[in-house]
């Protein structure tokens, strides 16, 4: 134990040394935190511009454009004579899509002839497609089932019987969980654990070869007076401890400044987010061992854990993933963290349910932490004959 709490003390001297390893322990992980809640801090995309092709110039077009615009999904930013006008406003990005209403718009309505309204959208940008296209269709069937209403009003039906007869089937539809579609609950809460993944991963790396690359033994191990498991547990709690910090800072904005709601366990975020720093800095320590050269190292970092947002299920679901993605996205410990996260602030689940994301993120880091031990009892039979001749030239 003395050994390992001179390790710890050394470490924290190490950081406070070495600008690079401050950097990517506190200075980047709280400035792209704090980057990221300040994009998404509206939470709700609203106001997205949109232009107008009203061909038919009408009372119910124009009423039909009042709607379009009283939407908080989108605003009428400009008006076209034309198609290809909407088409270069939109490639130009002034506009996100483009509302037609052709001519004859109002005729064919009060005909019953049924007349199309067509919305033109960039869905490139999925989610800016997808407000752009739901405030359309809520403004023109808000428009279209007032004048279904009022034609059969016209005709002597009562108010109750035009608006049964204009509607006759009810579809009820709830939102689980985010019902405002807010991009914080959605995005923001997953962002965060995946950033703070990587620079744990990464920061852990660089620790790790400062210490344990070629030739530097001979200076680590009389320091720590303890041998190499308490070396590598001296060099890797002082950046949980730290990680743990940031990780601690993030959840107080996200929750607090923010407001998404923690409805579960906090002692059970607290046991995944400690599981998960864990396996985050094991991925690193992994890395840099099996390699013994800091630039692979990282770059193996990178590969795995750069693009792990794209497998953990929160833009594409996992169920709709091939086998091996699938796979892969089970090794990633921010699949089972985010998920955990969200059974946790959004979704009350049982804690029956619950501690299956812990197990699992426990059987990551277990494993993960056998992998480093067989690997540092390699190296100390690789050390062992060069300490005896040491041992010999001194005496």
């Amino acid at each position: 134990m003395s050994g390992l709490v001179r390790a710890i003390r050394r470490e924290f001297r190490l950081i406070r040394r070495r600008p690079a390893l401050i950097s990517l322990t506190v200075v980047l992980p709280l400035a792209l935190c704090v980057l990221l809640a300040f994009v998404f801090r509206s939470g709700v995309a609203t106001n997205l511009p949109v232009a107008v092709v009203d061909l038919d110039r009408s009372s119910l077009s124009r009423q039909v454009v009042r709607m379009l615009d009283a939407t908080p999904d989108v605003e009428v930013s400009a008006r076209a004579d034309s198609l290809p006008e909407a088409r270069s406003l939109i490639l130009s990005g002034r506009a996100r899509g483009a509302l037609l209403l052709p001519a004859g718009f109002e005729r064919d309505a009060l005909r019953g002839a049924r007349p199309e309204a067509v919305i033109f959208y960039d869905n490139q940008h999925m989610s800016a497609g997808s407000v752009v296209a739901r405030g359309a269709r809520n403004a023109v069937t808000a428009a279209s089932g007032g004048l279904s209403v009022s034609l059969r009003e016209a005709q002597g039906a009562g108010s109750l019987q035009a608006t049964a007869a204009a509607q006759p089937m009810l579809l009820q539809t709830h939102a689980l969980f985010n019902p405002a579609l807010d991009y914080v609950d959605f995005l923001l809460a997953a962002l965060m654990p995946a950033v703070i993944q990587l620079m744990a991963a990464a920061a852990t790396t660089y620790a790790v070869s400062l210490d344990f690359g070629p030739g530097r033994h001979a200076r680590v191990l009389p320091r720590l007076a303890g041998g190499l498991l308490p070396a590598m547990l001296g060099k890797l709690l002082p950046y949980t401890f730290l990680f743990m910090l940031i990780l601690g800072i993030s959840d107080i904005g996200l929750y607090g400044w923010l407001g998404v709601p923690l409805r579960g366990s906090l002692l059970l975020m607290g046991v995944g987010a400690a599981l998960f720093i864990i396996a985050c800095q094991l991925i690193g320590a992994l890395c840099f061992l099996l390699t013994r050269d800091f630039a692979r190292a990282i770059s193996f970092v990178g590969v795995i854990l750069a693009p792990a947002l794209g497998y953990m299920g929160i833009g594409f679901p996992r169920e709709a993933m091939p086998p091996l993605a699938q796979a892969w996205s089970a090794l990633i410990p921010g699949t089972w963290y985010i998920q955990l996260r969200i059974d946790q602030s959004l979704r009350a689940t049982p804690m029956d349910l619950s501690v299956w994301p812990v197990l699992y993120l426990l059987a990551i880091a277990v494993a993960l932490g056998l992998i480093v031990l067989l690997r540092l009892d390699r190296m100390r039979s690789a050390l062992a004959p060069a300490t005896a001749r040491t041992a010999r030239r001194t005496a």
